[in-house]
């Protein structure tokens, strides 16, 4: 995992196996672990709640390609300021 996030004052929750686990594929995918992730991960039940959410948006079923739904995925982060 990559370092604290030191924004938020948050105690780090200890990970089980299967999250560990999902970040080091991260970490070998993209090189690191996404913020959005680090900033759920002081509780579990969040985390999974919004990976469960992301996987169904942008992997789950749909007419969409995958990348329509990146592009969509720019098109909102951009309007939000993200």
């Amino acid at each position: 995992m990559t370092g604290k996030i030191t924004a938020l004052d948050l105690v780090q929750a200890e990970l089980s196996k299967a999250t560990k686990a999902y970040f080091a594929k991260c970490e070998e995918k993209l090189g690191l672990v996404p913020n959005v992730l680090l900033a759920y991960a002081f509780d579990e039940k969040k985390l999974r709640a919004f990976t469960d959410m992301y996987n169904d948006l942008m992997l789950g079923d749909s007419g969409l390609s995958k990348l329509e739904r990146e592009m969509i995925a720019v098109a909102v982060s951009s309007i939000n300021h993200c």
